[in-house]
């Protein structure tokens, strides 16, 4: 949890990692964002959870479906098509899983970090669905708990300026 300090310019309380004083607008230098080890985390298993799948997807593309001969009839979108659909979907979800994986670890864009953590746990298909649902579960309670370590997007930061403008005019 964040402690508390004083605005070095207007003395007013302040949490540590406020980056900018709410009553004086003035910057404060020291001011970091928190970086905890859950965004960093929950990062890590939504990418491993993708990664899982889609290297299983590749096998399964490249190695399973060749060998039973299935090729042939996915253009007919018979069991073989539908299989390929299924397959398609879950390589997008694990796509969107790592994607997230990597925002949360760059801090940025909180709900696609989120989206991607709930696309881990749908990113299944044989294996991973062992491995990958207790990782896109975890990822998604770290997410959550991590929420205040994201950058704030332009709109926050605007309607924050607007609010330091009317308490200084």
């Amino acid at each position: 949890m964040d402690g508390t300090g004083f605005c070095s310019e207007c003395g007013a309380r302040m949490t540590l990692s406020t980056e900018t004083c709410t009553n004086c607008g003035v910057q404060l230098p020291g001011a970091a964002k928190a970086k905890t080890w859950k965004t960093t985390t929950a990062g890590i298993l939504a990418i491993v959870a993708g990664a899982a799948t889609v290297i299983e997807c590749v096998f399964a593309a490249f190695i399973v479906i060749p060998e039973l001969g299935w090729l042939e009839t996915i253009s007919a979108l018979g069991e073989s098509g539908i299989v390929a659909v299924g397959l398609a979907i879950v390589m997008i979800s694990a796509i969107v899983a790592m994607v997230g994986g990597v925002f949360a670890l760059k801090r940025k864009v909180w709900g696609l970090a989120l989206a991607g953590s709930i696309c881990a746990i749908f990113s299944i298909i044989l294996i991973p669905l062992l491995v990958n649902v207790p990782l896109g579960i975890a990822a998604i309670v770290l997410i959550a708990l991590g929420k205040g370590e994201f950058e704030r997007g332009a709109r926050s930061r605007r309607s924050c300026e607007s609010d330091l403008k009317e308490r200084q005019g």
